[in-house]
């Protein structure tokens, strides 16, 4: 009963949540230079080249509101949870990074771009020895509408 009960909740979660604008779009940030990402609704996917390595994530935006004062600009803010990996080159450190996000995002009436900034914090795990440590990044990116 609680697996049922718990799965509700988790298809509530998702089916409540306000993303970003939905698209496709391009980052760059810390610790991941140079990537791409998907966004669909409150799910988003991006994969990337990173400072040793390569990197990919999911974010699920929970929540998405107008900046109080900005609104005209189409200024809002978003925060929520996300789950990334990263492979060392040469395949030697695997790094996996639960976190939480905060971003501010302008949507531009034209042309039909939407740039963001964000921060992430969390904590990650790096294999094969175990290694756990906190976890910051942050990126600039631009999502094409």
């Amino acid at each position: 009963m609680k697996k049922v009960l718990w799965g509700l909740l988790g298809i509530a979660a998702l089916s409540f949540g306000f993303g970003q604008s939905p698209g496709i779009g391009f980052y760059s940030g810390y610790p991941t230079y140079i990537g791409l990402q998907y966004q669909s609704a409150n799910l988003r996917l991006g994969a990337g080249f990173g400072f040793f390595g390569i990197a990919g994530d999911a974010a699920l935006i929970l929540a998405k509101t107008s900046l109080p004062g900005y609104s005209s600009m189409g200024m809002s803010w978003y925060y929520g949870l996300g789950l990334g990996a990263s492979v060392a080159f040469g395949g030697t450190v695997f790094g996996v990074y639960p976190h939480g996000l905060v971003g501010v995002e302008i949507q531009l009436p034209d042309p039909a771009i939407n740039p963001y900034l964000e921060g992430q914090l969390g904590a990650h795990v790096l294999f094969p020895t175990p290694i756990f440590g906190p976890y910051f990044a942050g990126r600039v990116g631009v999502i094409l509408r």
